[in-house]
């Protein structure tokens, strides 16, 4: 009995596929800025998905302490709660990319040898 590879099964796991975009028709001239100007009818525009936010980003995996990561999640259910309008959601990964922008703002000043030195020096 042949034993089918669960590789060539599953295919490339992980991977994310892009939105597919829709190439514009060739047999269909395109219209002169100024003849759209004039009144002439325009083409119909086609939609396009937009790309959810979070594969707009780059995955890096970080371990935490388990005192970070609850902290990290009652501070994003707090500021979620308080929010002023529907805008994104406040989720740890938020969280996470403002600390990470805020550190590498302030990298300059980092020195040290391990972990506990270099986040003195930052806070000193």
């Amino acid at each position: 009995m042949v034993r089918a590879n669960l590789g060539q099964l599953l295919g490339k796991v992980g991977e994310t596929v892009p939105p597919a975009v829709p190439k514009p028709d060739p047999a269909e001239p395109a219209i002169p800025a100024a003849k759209a100007a004039t009144g002439a009818p325009k083409p119909a525009r086609v939609k396009v998905p937009a790309v959810p936010t979070y594969l707009r980003y780059v995955r890096k995996e970080t371990r935490l302490r388990e005192d970070q990561q609850n902290r990290l999640t009652f501070e994003a259910r707090r500021l979620n709660r308080a929010k002023k309008n529907s805008g994104a959601r406040i989720t740890e990964n938020s969280l996470i990319r403002v600390a990470v922008d805020l550190l590498l703002a302030k990298i300059g000043a980092a020195v040290g040898d391990d972990e506990d030195e270099i986040g003195k020096s930052m806070t000193s």
